[in-house]
């Protein structure tokens, strides 16, 4: 929603029934991640490659997305804590592209502050809400906790005593 705020062409990727909402969003385009054939799509719809790749779900091979890149492009992974994978350097330097990891756990207090602002964009110029899983209370974080690395929750828990 942000990109498409400062004007980015955004193509997207989501689970089906989340299509709506992405275009509703400011996506231009928005593909299934279940899709078996999303990486021809992907390709198709930006023909020319994508000058920027924000993964921050996992669902797409990062190896497989620097096949993808406009030169001079830049993949952002906020990804991957569970796992690693082998990328094909010289495809990447080749395209003089790049590579960068983000981890808000790493964040100065400027870079949160200029989040925090873009949240804020957000909330009042777009009908973006974070998703609401629910609430739990503090005392079964051990089981909030498992279920969130299991993948069984969507969105944002109100913790509570």
């Amino acid at each position: 929603a942000l990109a498409a705020l400062v004007g980015a062409r955004v193509i997207a990727t989501a689970a089906e029934s989340d299509h709506d909402l992405v275009l509703s969003l400011g996506a231009d385009l928005v593909l299934d991640h279940h899709d078996p054939g999303l990486p021809e799509l992907l390709a198709q719809s930006a023909p020319d490659g994508f000058d920027v790749f924000l993964d921050t779900s996992g669902h797409y091979p990062l190896a497989a997305a620097i096949d993808l890149l406009a030169p001079g492009a830049r993949l952002i992974a906020m990804v991957g804590l569970h796992g690693s994978t082998t990328l094909p350097i010289r495809d990447l330097y080749t395209r003089d592209a790049s590579i960068v990891g983000f981890a808000i756990s790493n964040a100065a207090a400027h870079d949160l502050s200029a989040a925090a602002k873009g949240v804020a964009l957000l909330l009042q110029q777009t009908q973006w809400r974070p998703r609401r899983a629910g609430e739990a209370r503090i005392a079964d974080a051990r089981e909030v906790h498992r279920r969130i690395a299991a993948g069984q929750i969507r969105g944002r828990l109100l913790v509570r005593p």
